[in-house]
């Protein structure tokens, strides 16, 4: 490994990954969509090839605090799993510790691809340690609750709720949960504002990081409004949510924001990066685009 002093000479932009990747620290989560058993072995394969001299491997499904206690004796912080370990990692790491390798280990992987494309994690690995840059991963938060992806705020995130219930194979459950969806639906609209704009009503709100555009360096965090009237516009906007045409809907209007306020009377469900929140009467939405640093790839 380098002397500190040389180490620390260069700017990160131009500082090759390569050249301070000698010890990592891999959170490892075999359960993820597309990782499975024998990624922890072709992993351990990959960095030994790209001259990675020491590495500690944790188990990612029982990441805390705890597991970060030894970080800064490593030079990088590897992580394989889905975007939810991709998360939980970004957030318990220490800010100014080593960072991160968040490799697409799942079945969305919107935080890997903002950094590294559409390359699955062996090519990940291999082009990050040969030429990756150290970056700050921005990072939005609801009342101080991080979210890297998306926030989502309002009844519609109770909908999203029954179609991961039918996606478990819990049918009960899911039809409970849209039963829940349609009592509150249209009854309880939210009052909210991006910065300092007049309040005005809407039926949910998203609040969206770069990374969910595929990019992670910004000024601003994306403010989507949904404004339906009807059972009818809410269908048609869900089903176009998964593709990029959604933005193109009539109930849609987008726009930018480094703080916010969502109010409504009793509770706000809620979804951070996918996982169900809940919050009372009021939601402060900020920005931080100095979040914790990772290791990313800039594209030719």
């Amino acid at each position: 490994m380098q002397p500190a002093a040389e180490a620390s000479s260069a700017p990160a932009a131009e500082t090759r990954a390569t050249q301070r990747v000698r010890k990592a620290l891999i959170l490892l989560n075999e359960k993820a969509g597309s990782v499975g058993p024998k990624a922890g072995a072709e992993l351990v394969e990959a960095l030994n090839a790209a001259g990675v001299e020491q590495f500690t491997i944790v188990d990612a499904t029982r990441m805390s605090r705890r597991s970060f206690q030894r970080a800064n004796q490593f030079d990088a912080i590897i992580v394989l799993g889905g975007d939810g370990t991709a998360c939980a990692a970004a957030e318990l790491a220490p800010r100014n510790g080593p960072p991160l390798i968040l490799l697409p280990g799942g079945t969305l992987n919107i935080l890997p691809k903002a950094l590294y494309g559409e390359r699955t994690w062996p090519e990940a690995i291999n082009a990050v340690l040969e030429r990756g840059v150290e970056r700050r991963l921005p990072v939005g938060r609801a009342n101080g609750e991080a979210f890297y992806v998306a926030g989502l705020f309002g009844a519609p995130t109770l909908l999203a709720r029954a179609r991961e219930s039918v996606r478990e194979g819990k049918p009960l459950q899911a039809i409970g949960r849209f039963r829940h969806f349609l009592k509150r639906s249209f009854a309880r609209s939210l009052r909210a504002r991006a910065g300092k704009e007049k309040m005005r009503k809407a039926e949910g709100i998203g609040v969206l990081c770069p990374s969910f555009s595929g990019g992670i360096e910004a000024d601003y965090l994306e403010w989507v409004r949904l404004d339906v009237k009807h059972l009818v516009d809410l269908a048609r906007v869900s089903l176009r949510a998964i593709t990029a045409d959604w933005r193109n809907d009539s109930t849609i209007e987008i726009g930018k924001c480094e703080s916010g306020d969502i109010y409504a009377p009793g509770i706000i469900p809620a979804t951070l990066d996918g996982e169900p929140r809940t919050f009372l009467s009021y939601v402060r939405i900020t920005f931080d685009k100095r979040g914790p640093k990772v290791l990313a790839l800039d594209e030719e």
